[in-house]
């Protein structure tokens, strides 16, 4: 059983190389093919883990993005919070031009977030320099982060 776990957990590792080219049965078929001189490969395996692999590679493909981490600037729901998310985004883009600000609107809430990271620790050194300038901030969970955004 211990083999099995380990055999799935590799190969669905290695799906996200191929994640974009293949699906199911395809991914197995991709690995096992042997060219001439070189090694092959037997896969030994229930017969269900094909179908999961081909569920896996499909759930990549239809998730554009990563879960990972931004800082959150600002969080309000009143009558001004557009204008105060606005001015937010300004004071951070005049003081770090660098950085890229996020605003978004999920009823009731205005949000202004910066960064994208991939953890909670690769967010922390951006997160200590604008904690200087905006004490509220801190790290969030986000959805759907794109891989070439990463820092």
């Amino acid at each position: 059983m211990l083999k099995v776990f380990v055999i799935s957990i590799l190969c669905l590792a290695c799906s996200g190389i191929w994640a974009q080219e293949t699906t199911g049965s395809d991914f197995f078929n991709q690995i096992s093919i042997s060219e001439k001189d070189t090694g092959s490969l037997v896969i030994f395996q229930e017969p269900g883990i094909e179908e999961l692999v081909g569920i896996h590679i499909d759930a990549n493909k239809r998730n554009k993005g990563i879960d990972g981490f931004r800082i959150q600037l600002y969080l309000g729901s009143n009558k001004n919070a557009k204008k105060e998310a606005t001015d937010v985004k300004g004071k951070l883009l005049s003081l770090f031009p660098e950085e890229h600000p996020y605003i978004m609107y999920k009823a009731p809430f205005w949000r202004v977030q910066v960064g994208d990271f991939r953890s909670k620790n690769e967010s922390l050194e951006l997160y200590r320099k604008l904690r200087k300038e905006f004490p509220s901030c801190y790290p969030v969970p986000v959805n759907n982060i794109s891989l070439s955004s990463l820092k």
